[in-house]
């Protein structure tokens, strides 16, 4: 997602006559196709699930607050292949499919649950359809210090267990953990995550250089 970002930023797509390929339908391929289509590049947008599923989570989330996701979620509805055979100039979605293979010539093969196949040019690809946390550096890669101790850490299901107003880890001392990691999903609950952190820091280096100067306190003077 982030070199995608960067090769926005750079121009490397601009012109393009091919669209972007973004498959998944959580927050991370949300935010993709708010990248792509801001920038005026076409999408098409690959997902297994109906639009109508309540499992999205774009069903959970309150309109006025995230009124960038339901805009995305108004996309997936109205300016689906069913509504319109062809492809939209900006954003094309294809609900109920699933990408089967991917082809030279920067072609890819669709497949809806029925069975029918679909062949189209693209691009550039995106698969944002979750991942695993790769914790090697970790003792046990972290699988202590989780909600359910000697269970890899997942995102959703066994995400890092912190103190809420610190984000320090309530098993391990002195390791931090924010966003996906502890369960935050969200872009915008990073600067949070992050301030406190630095909140705590501060405030841990504050008492210690008080603790220095109360102990020097009654020294001769001499460093």
């Amino acid at each position: 997602m982030s070199d995608f970002g960067a090769a926005i930023s750079k121009g490397k797509l601009r012109g393009k006559a091919d669209p972007v390929l973004i498959v998944g339908a959580g927050l991370t391929a949300a935010d993709a196709v708010l990248c792509a289509y801001n920038n005026n590049i076409p999408v098409i947008h690959v997902f297994r699930r109906r639009v109508t599923d309540t499992s999205l989570i774009f069903k959970q989330l309150p309109k006025k607050l995230y009124p960038e996701y339901h805009k995305v979620y108004h996309m997936m509805c109205t300016q689906s292949h069913t509504v319109d055979s062809n492809l939209h100039s900006a954003y094309t979605s294809f609900p109920e499919h699933n990408v089967l293979s991917f082809k030279p010539e920067m072609k890819c093969v669709l497949q809806s649950a029925s069975g029918l196949k679909k062949i189209l040019k693209f691009s550039v690809a995106l698969v944002l359809i979750g991942s695993h946390p790769n914790l090697f550096f970790l003792k046990d890669q972290g699988h202590s210090i989780g909600h359910h101790i000697n269970q890899p850490i997942t995102c959703k299901g066994n995400p890092i267990e912190i103190d809420p107003y610190t984000y320090e880890c309530t098993k391990e001392a002195n390791l931090f953990a924010l966003g996906p990691l502890v369960g935050d999903n969200f872009v915008r609950f990073l600067k949070g995550g992050a301030l406190g952190i630095a909140r705590c820091l501060a405030i841990r280096q504050k008492k210690k250089h008080e603790l220095i100067e109360s102990g020097d306190g009654g020294g001769d003077g001499v460093p």
